[in-house]
């Protein structure tokens, strides 16, 4: 049940886009707007505004038949939008390592630091992903290149998504953090050039684990229609 304060397709947009990136809703799974409408109490309005700003994003697919289901990644989705990270935050890690304050630079360091305490903590959940994009959102924003920034931010939804897929896998938090943390000392010492090609290091290797994951999930689930 959703409250009644903000716009329900707001609640609804914020609930289903929650539910797609955790896994509630899986790759490929139909949503159905009338069965939603009826879980959240709602109009059906509501939830097909929802459903339109998530397509929009590219998290939900909707055919010709208005038939809508969850975003499936293809292998060429994912090289082609991490190709993409990588050229535009390579570019955002050198633009940081020459034009950021020392303010902007603790408030990257902090994050790291908050992402090490989080992880020891409680290992890989929630909040240790979202870190993980703060930290490369900070990055992007203190390259003061506002070009740039709009590039991104129109990944933003999908690169989120990875992401979260990202994650799996023993002592991936802690891998990703190292790798962080290497790349903000070269942001640190202001060395641009090292900082561009560890960022562009970074996302790759993210690109090659994303792959195995997605190839690791596909041979479970043709192993299970066999």
């Amino acid at each position: 049940m959703v409250e009644k304060s903000p716009p329900f397709y707001d609640q609804i947009y914020h609930s289903l886009r929650q539910m797609i990136f955790q896994g509630v809703f899986r790759p490929g799974e139909r949503i159905y707007e009338a069965k939603l409408a009826r879980e959240f109490n709602v109009s059906r309005s509501p939830v097909r505004e929802a459903v339109r700003a998530l397509e929009k994003e590219g998290l939900l697919t909707v055919d010709d038949k208005s038939r809508i289901t969850v975003y499936q990644p293809t292998m060429k989705d994912v090289e082609e939008i991490y190709q993409c990270r990588m050229v535009l935050e390579s570019l955002a890690a050198r633009l940081a390592a020459q034009q950021a304050s020392n303010e902007e630079l603790k408030e990257i360091e902090k994050v790291l630091e908050q992402t090490q305490a989080q992880i020891e903590k409680q290992g890989k959940d929630d909040t240790v992903i979202a870190l993980n994009v703060h930290f490369h959102d900070l990055i992007v924003q203190f390259s003061q290149n506002r070009r740039l920034q709009k590039q991104l931010q129109e990944l933003r939804s999908l690169t989120y998504y990875y992401r979260a897929i990202n994650f799996q896998g023993e002592g991936r938090e802690r891998q990703i953090l190292r790798e962080h943390q290497h790349v903000f000392q070269l942001i640190k010492e202001r060395d641009a050039e090292r900082a561009a090609k560890a960022m562009a290091e970074h996302i790759h290797n993210d690109l090659l684990h994303l792959q195995q994951v997605l190839q690791g999930e596909r041979g479970k689930t043709e192993g299970e229609s066999v």
